[in-house]
């Protein structure tokens, strides 16, 4: 299941890439529902039901019922979606992205992820234990 998750993933992310991050962020309309956002992200990142449901190890019938406001997502459900559709927690459940501009990824963050991202799993362990160590320091 971690595969398909990955490619579907993968495959929002290309569709929403390129600056249309902003483009959903004006999507903000006041009493817009989470399930009115849910399917025109998903739409958006020309996703089927299919594939969300596939992604979040959910059936085809439970995104129909999320999407036609019968049902919310469970709580727990809400991190992978934003995930999914590269938005955040607070612009799913709330049509507003709560995050501050100068909170954005430097340069050199960004550099850091993406060696992150090609490094061996073990040196992640590693990286991730030396940040937690780092952290817990403070």
């Amino acid at each position: 299941m971690a595969a398909i998750s990955h490619k579907l993933i993968s495959k929002a992310r290309q569709s929403l890439a390129c600056g249309e991050y902003e483009f959903i962020q004006t999507w903000h309309e006041e009493g817009m529902s989470l399930a009115i956002r849910l399917r025109t992200l998903r739409e958006h990142a020309t996703l089927s039901q299919a594939d969300v449901a596939a992604a979040l190890d959910v059936s085809i019938p439970t995104v129909s019922e999320w999407e036609k406001g019968k049902k919310k997502p469970a709580r727990a459900r809400i991190p992978a979606l934003a995930r999914l559709f590269e938005v955040s927690t607070d612009y799913l459940l709330n049509g507003v992205d709560l995050r501050r501009s100068d909170m954005s990824e430097t340069d050199e963050e960004l550099s850091l992820l993406k060696l992150y991202r090609l490094a061996d799993p073990q040196v992640k362990i590693s990286v991730l234990t030396l940040l937690r160590a780092a952290a817990d320091k403070k």
